[in-house]
């Protein structure tokens, strides 16, 4: 995290931690940008996890996202991972800026540009799409009330590329610029590779990860 950091952030770590752990997963976290650079370790993670990054986490020019993917390895970004690699500061949330490199877009389909004040909104759930992932109704609602900070981005991602879980409801908050459909939660499998990739656009606050433990929280220098 180089440029804005969320305080959220460490809540977040903890609880992708605690659930690798669970599912008999050796996570660890870092903030070290060699780690998905040429050259580095990046190489040995099965799945790489982008928790609210900001600011130029890695030179593009190194970068071992693609080989990774290539390779049939999943990426899975939380909130602000969009948000990085950016032409300038966007604190206040309402600046459209655009990207410096194109590489998150190619992963995830879409990339920041700004985010109007955190306030409440509908988000709708995809039910055959959340169904398929095994997130019954019990489990995630056909819709809800959520209170965070909503992205615009660079663009949709095409519903014909991703599937789409769940999407806020623009008629229901001020300052969506994404018009009737707007992703906010999506996956996809690459197309050569079969690669895993997630995204989740929701993650503005700390309480949304309730499964913080400190004790599992595994931070390395690599």
């Amino acid at each position: 995290m180089l440029d804005y950091v969320h305080g959220s952030t460490a809540a977040a770590a903890c609880f992708i931690s605690t659930v690798c752990l669970e599912l008999g997963m050796n996570p660890i976290v870092s903030e070290e940008a060699s780690l998905l650079e040429k050259g580095g370790k990046g190489d040995m993670f099965d799945l790489i996890i982008l928790v609210n990054n900001s600011g130029q986490i890695f030179d593009p020019s190194k970068e071992i996202l693609t080989d990774h993917i290539r390779k049939g390895r999943g990426v899975l970004g939380i909130h602000a991972a969009l948000a990085s690699f950016l032409n300038g500061e966007d604190a206040s949330g309402a600046t459209l800026m655009e990207p410096t490199t194109g590489v998150i877009k190619n992963i995830f389909k879409a990339h920041f540009r700004n985010h109007p004040p955190v306030q409440s909104a509908t988000v709708k759930v995809n039910r055959s799409n959340a169904d398929a992932l095994g997130l019954t109704a019990d489990i995630l609602p056909n819709s809800f009330i959520h209170e965070d900070e909503f992205f615009n981005f660079s663009a949709n991602p095409d519903v014909n590329q991703v599937q789409v879980v769940a999407s806020v409801d623009e008629s229901t908050y001020v300052g969506g610029l994404m018009g009737s459909e707007h992703p906010v939660v999506w996956h996809y499998k690459d197309t050569f590779s079969n690669a895993p990739i997630f995204y989740c656009a929701l993650g503005h606050f700390s309480h949304f990860f309730n499964s913080l433990d400190e004790n599992n929280l595994h931070v390395a220098n690599i």
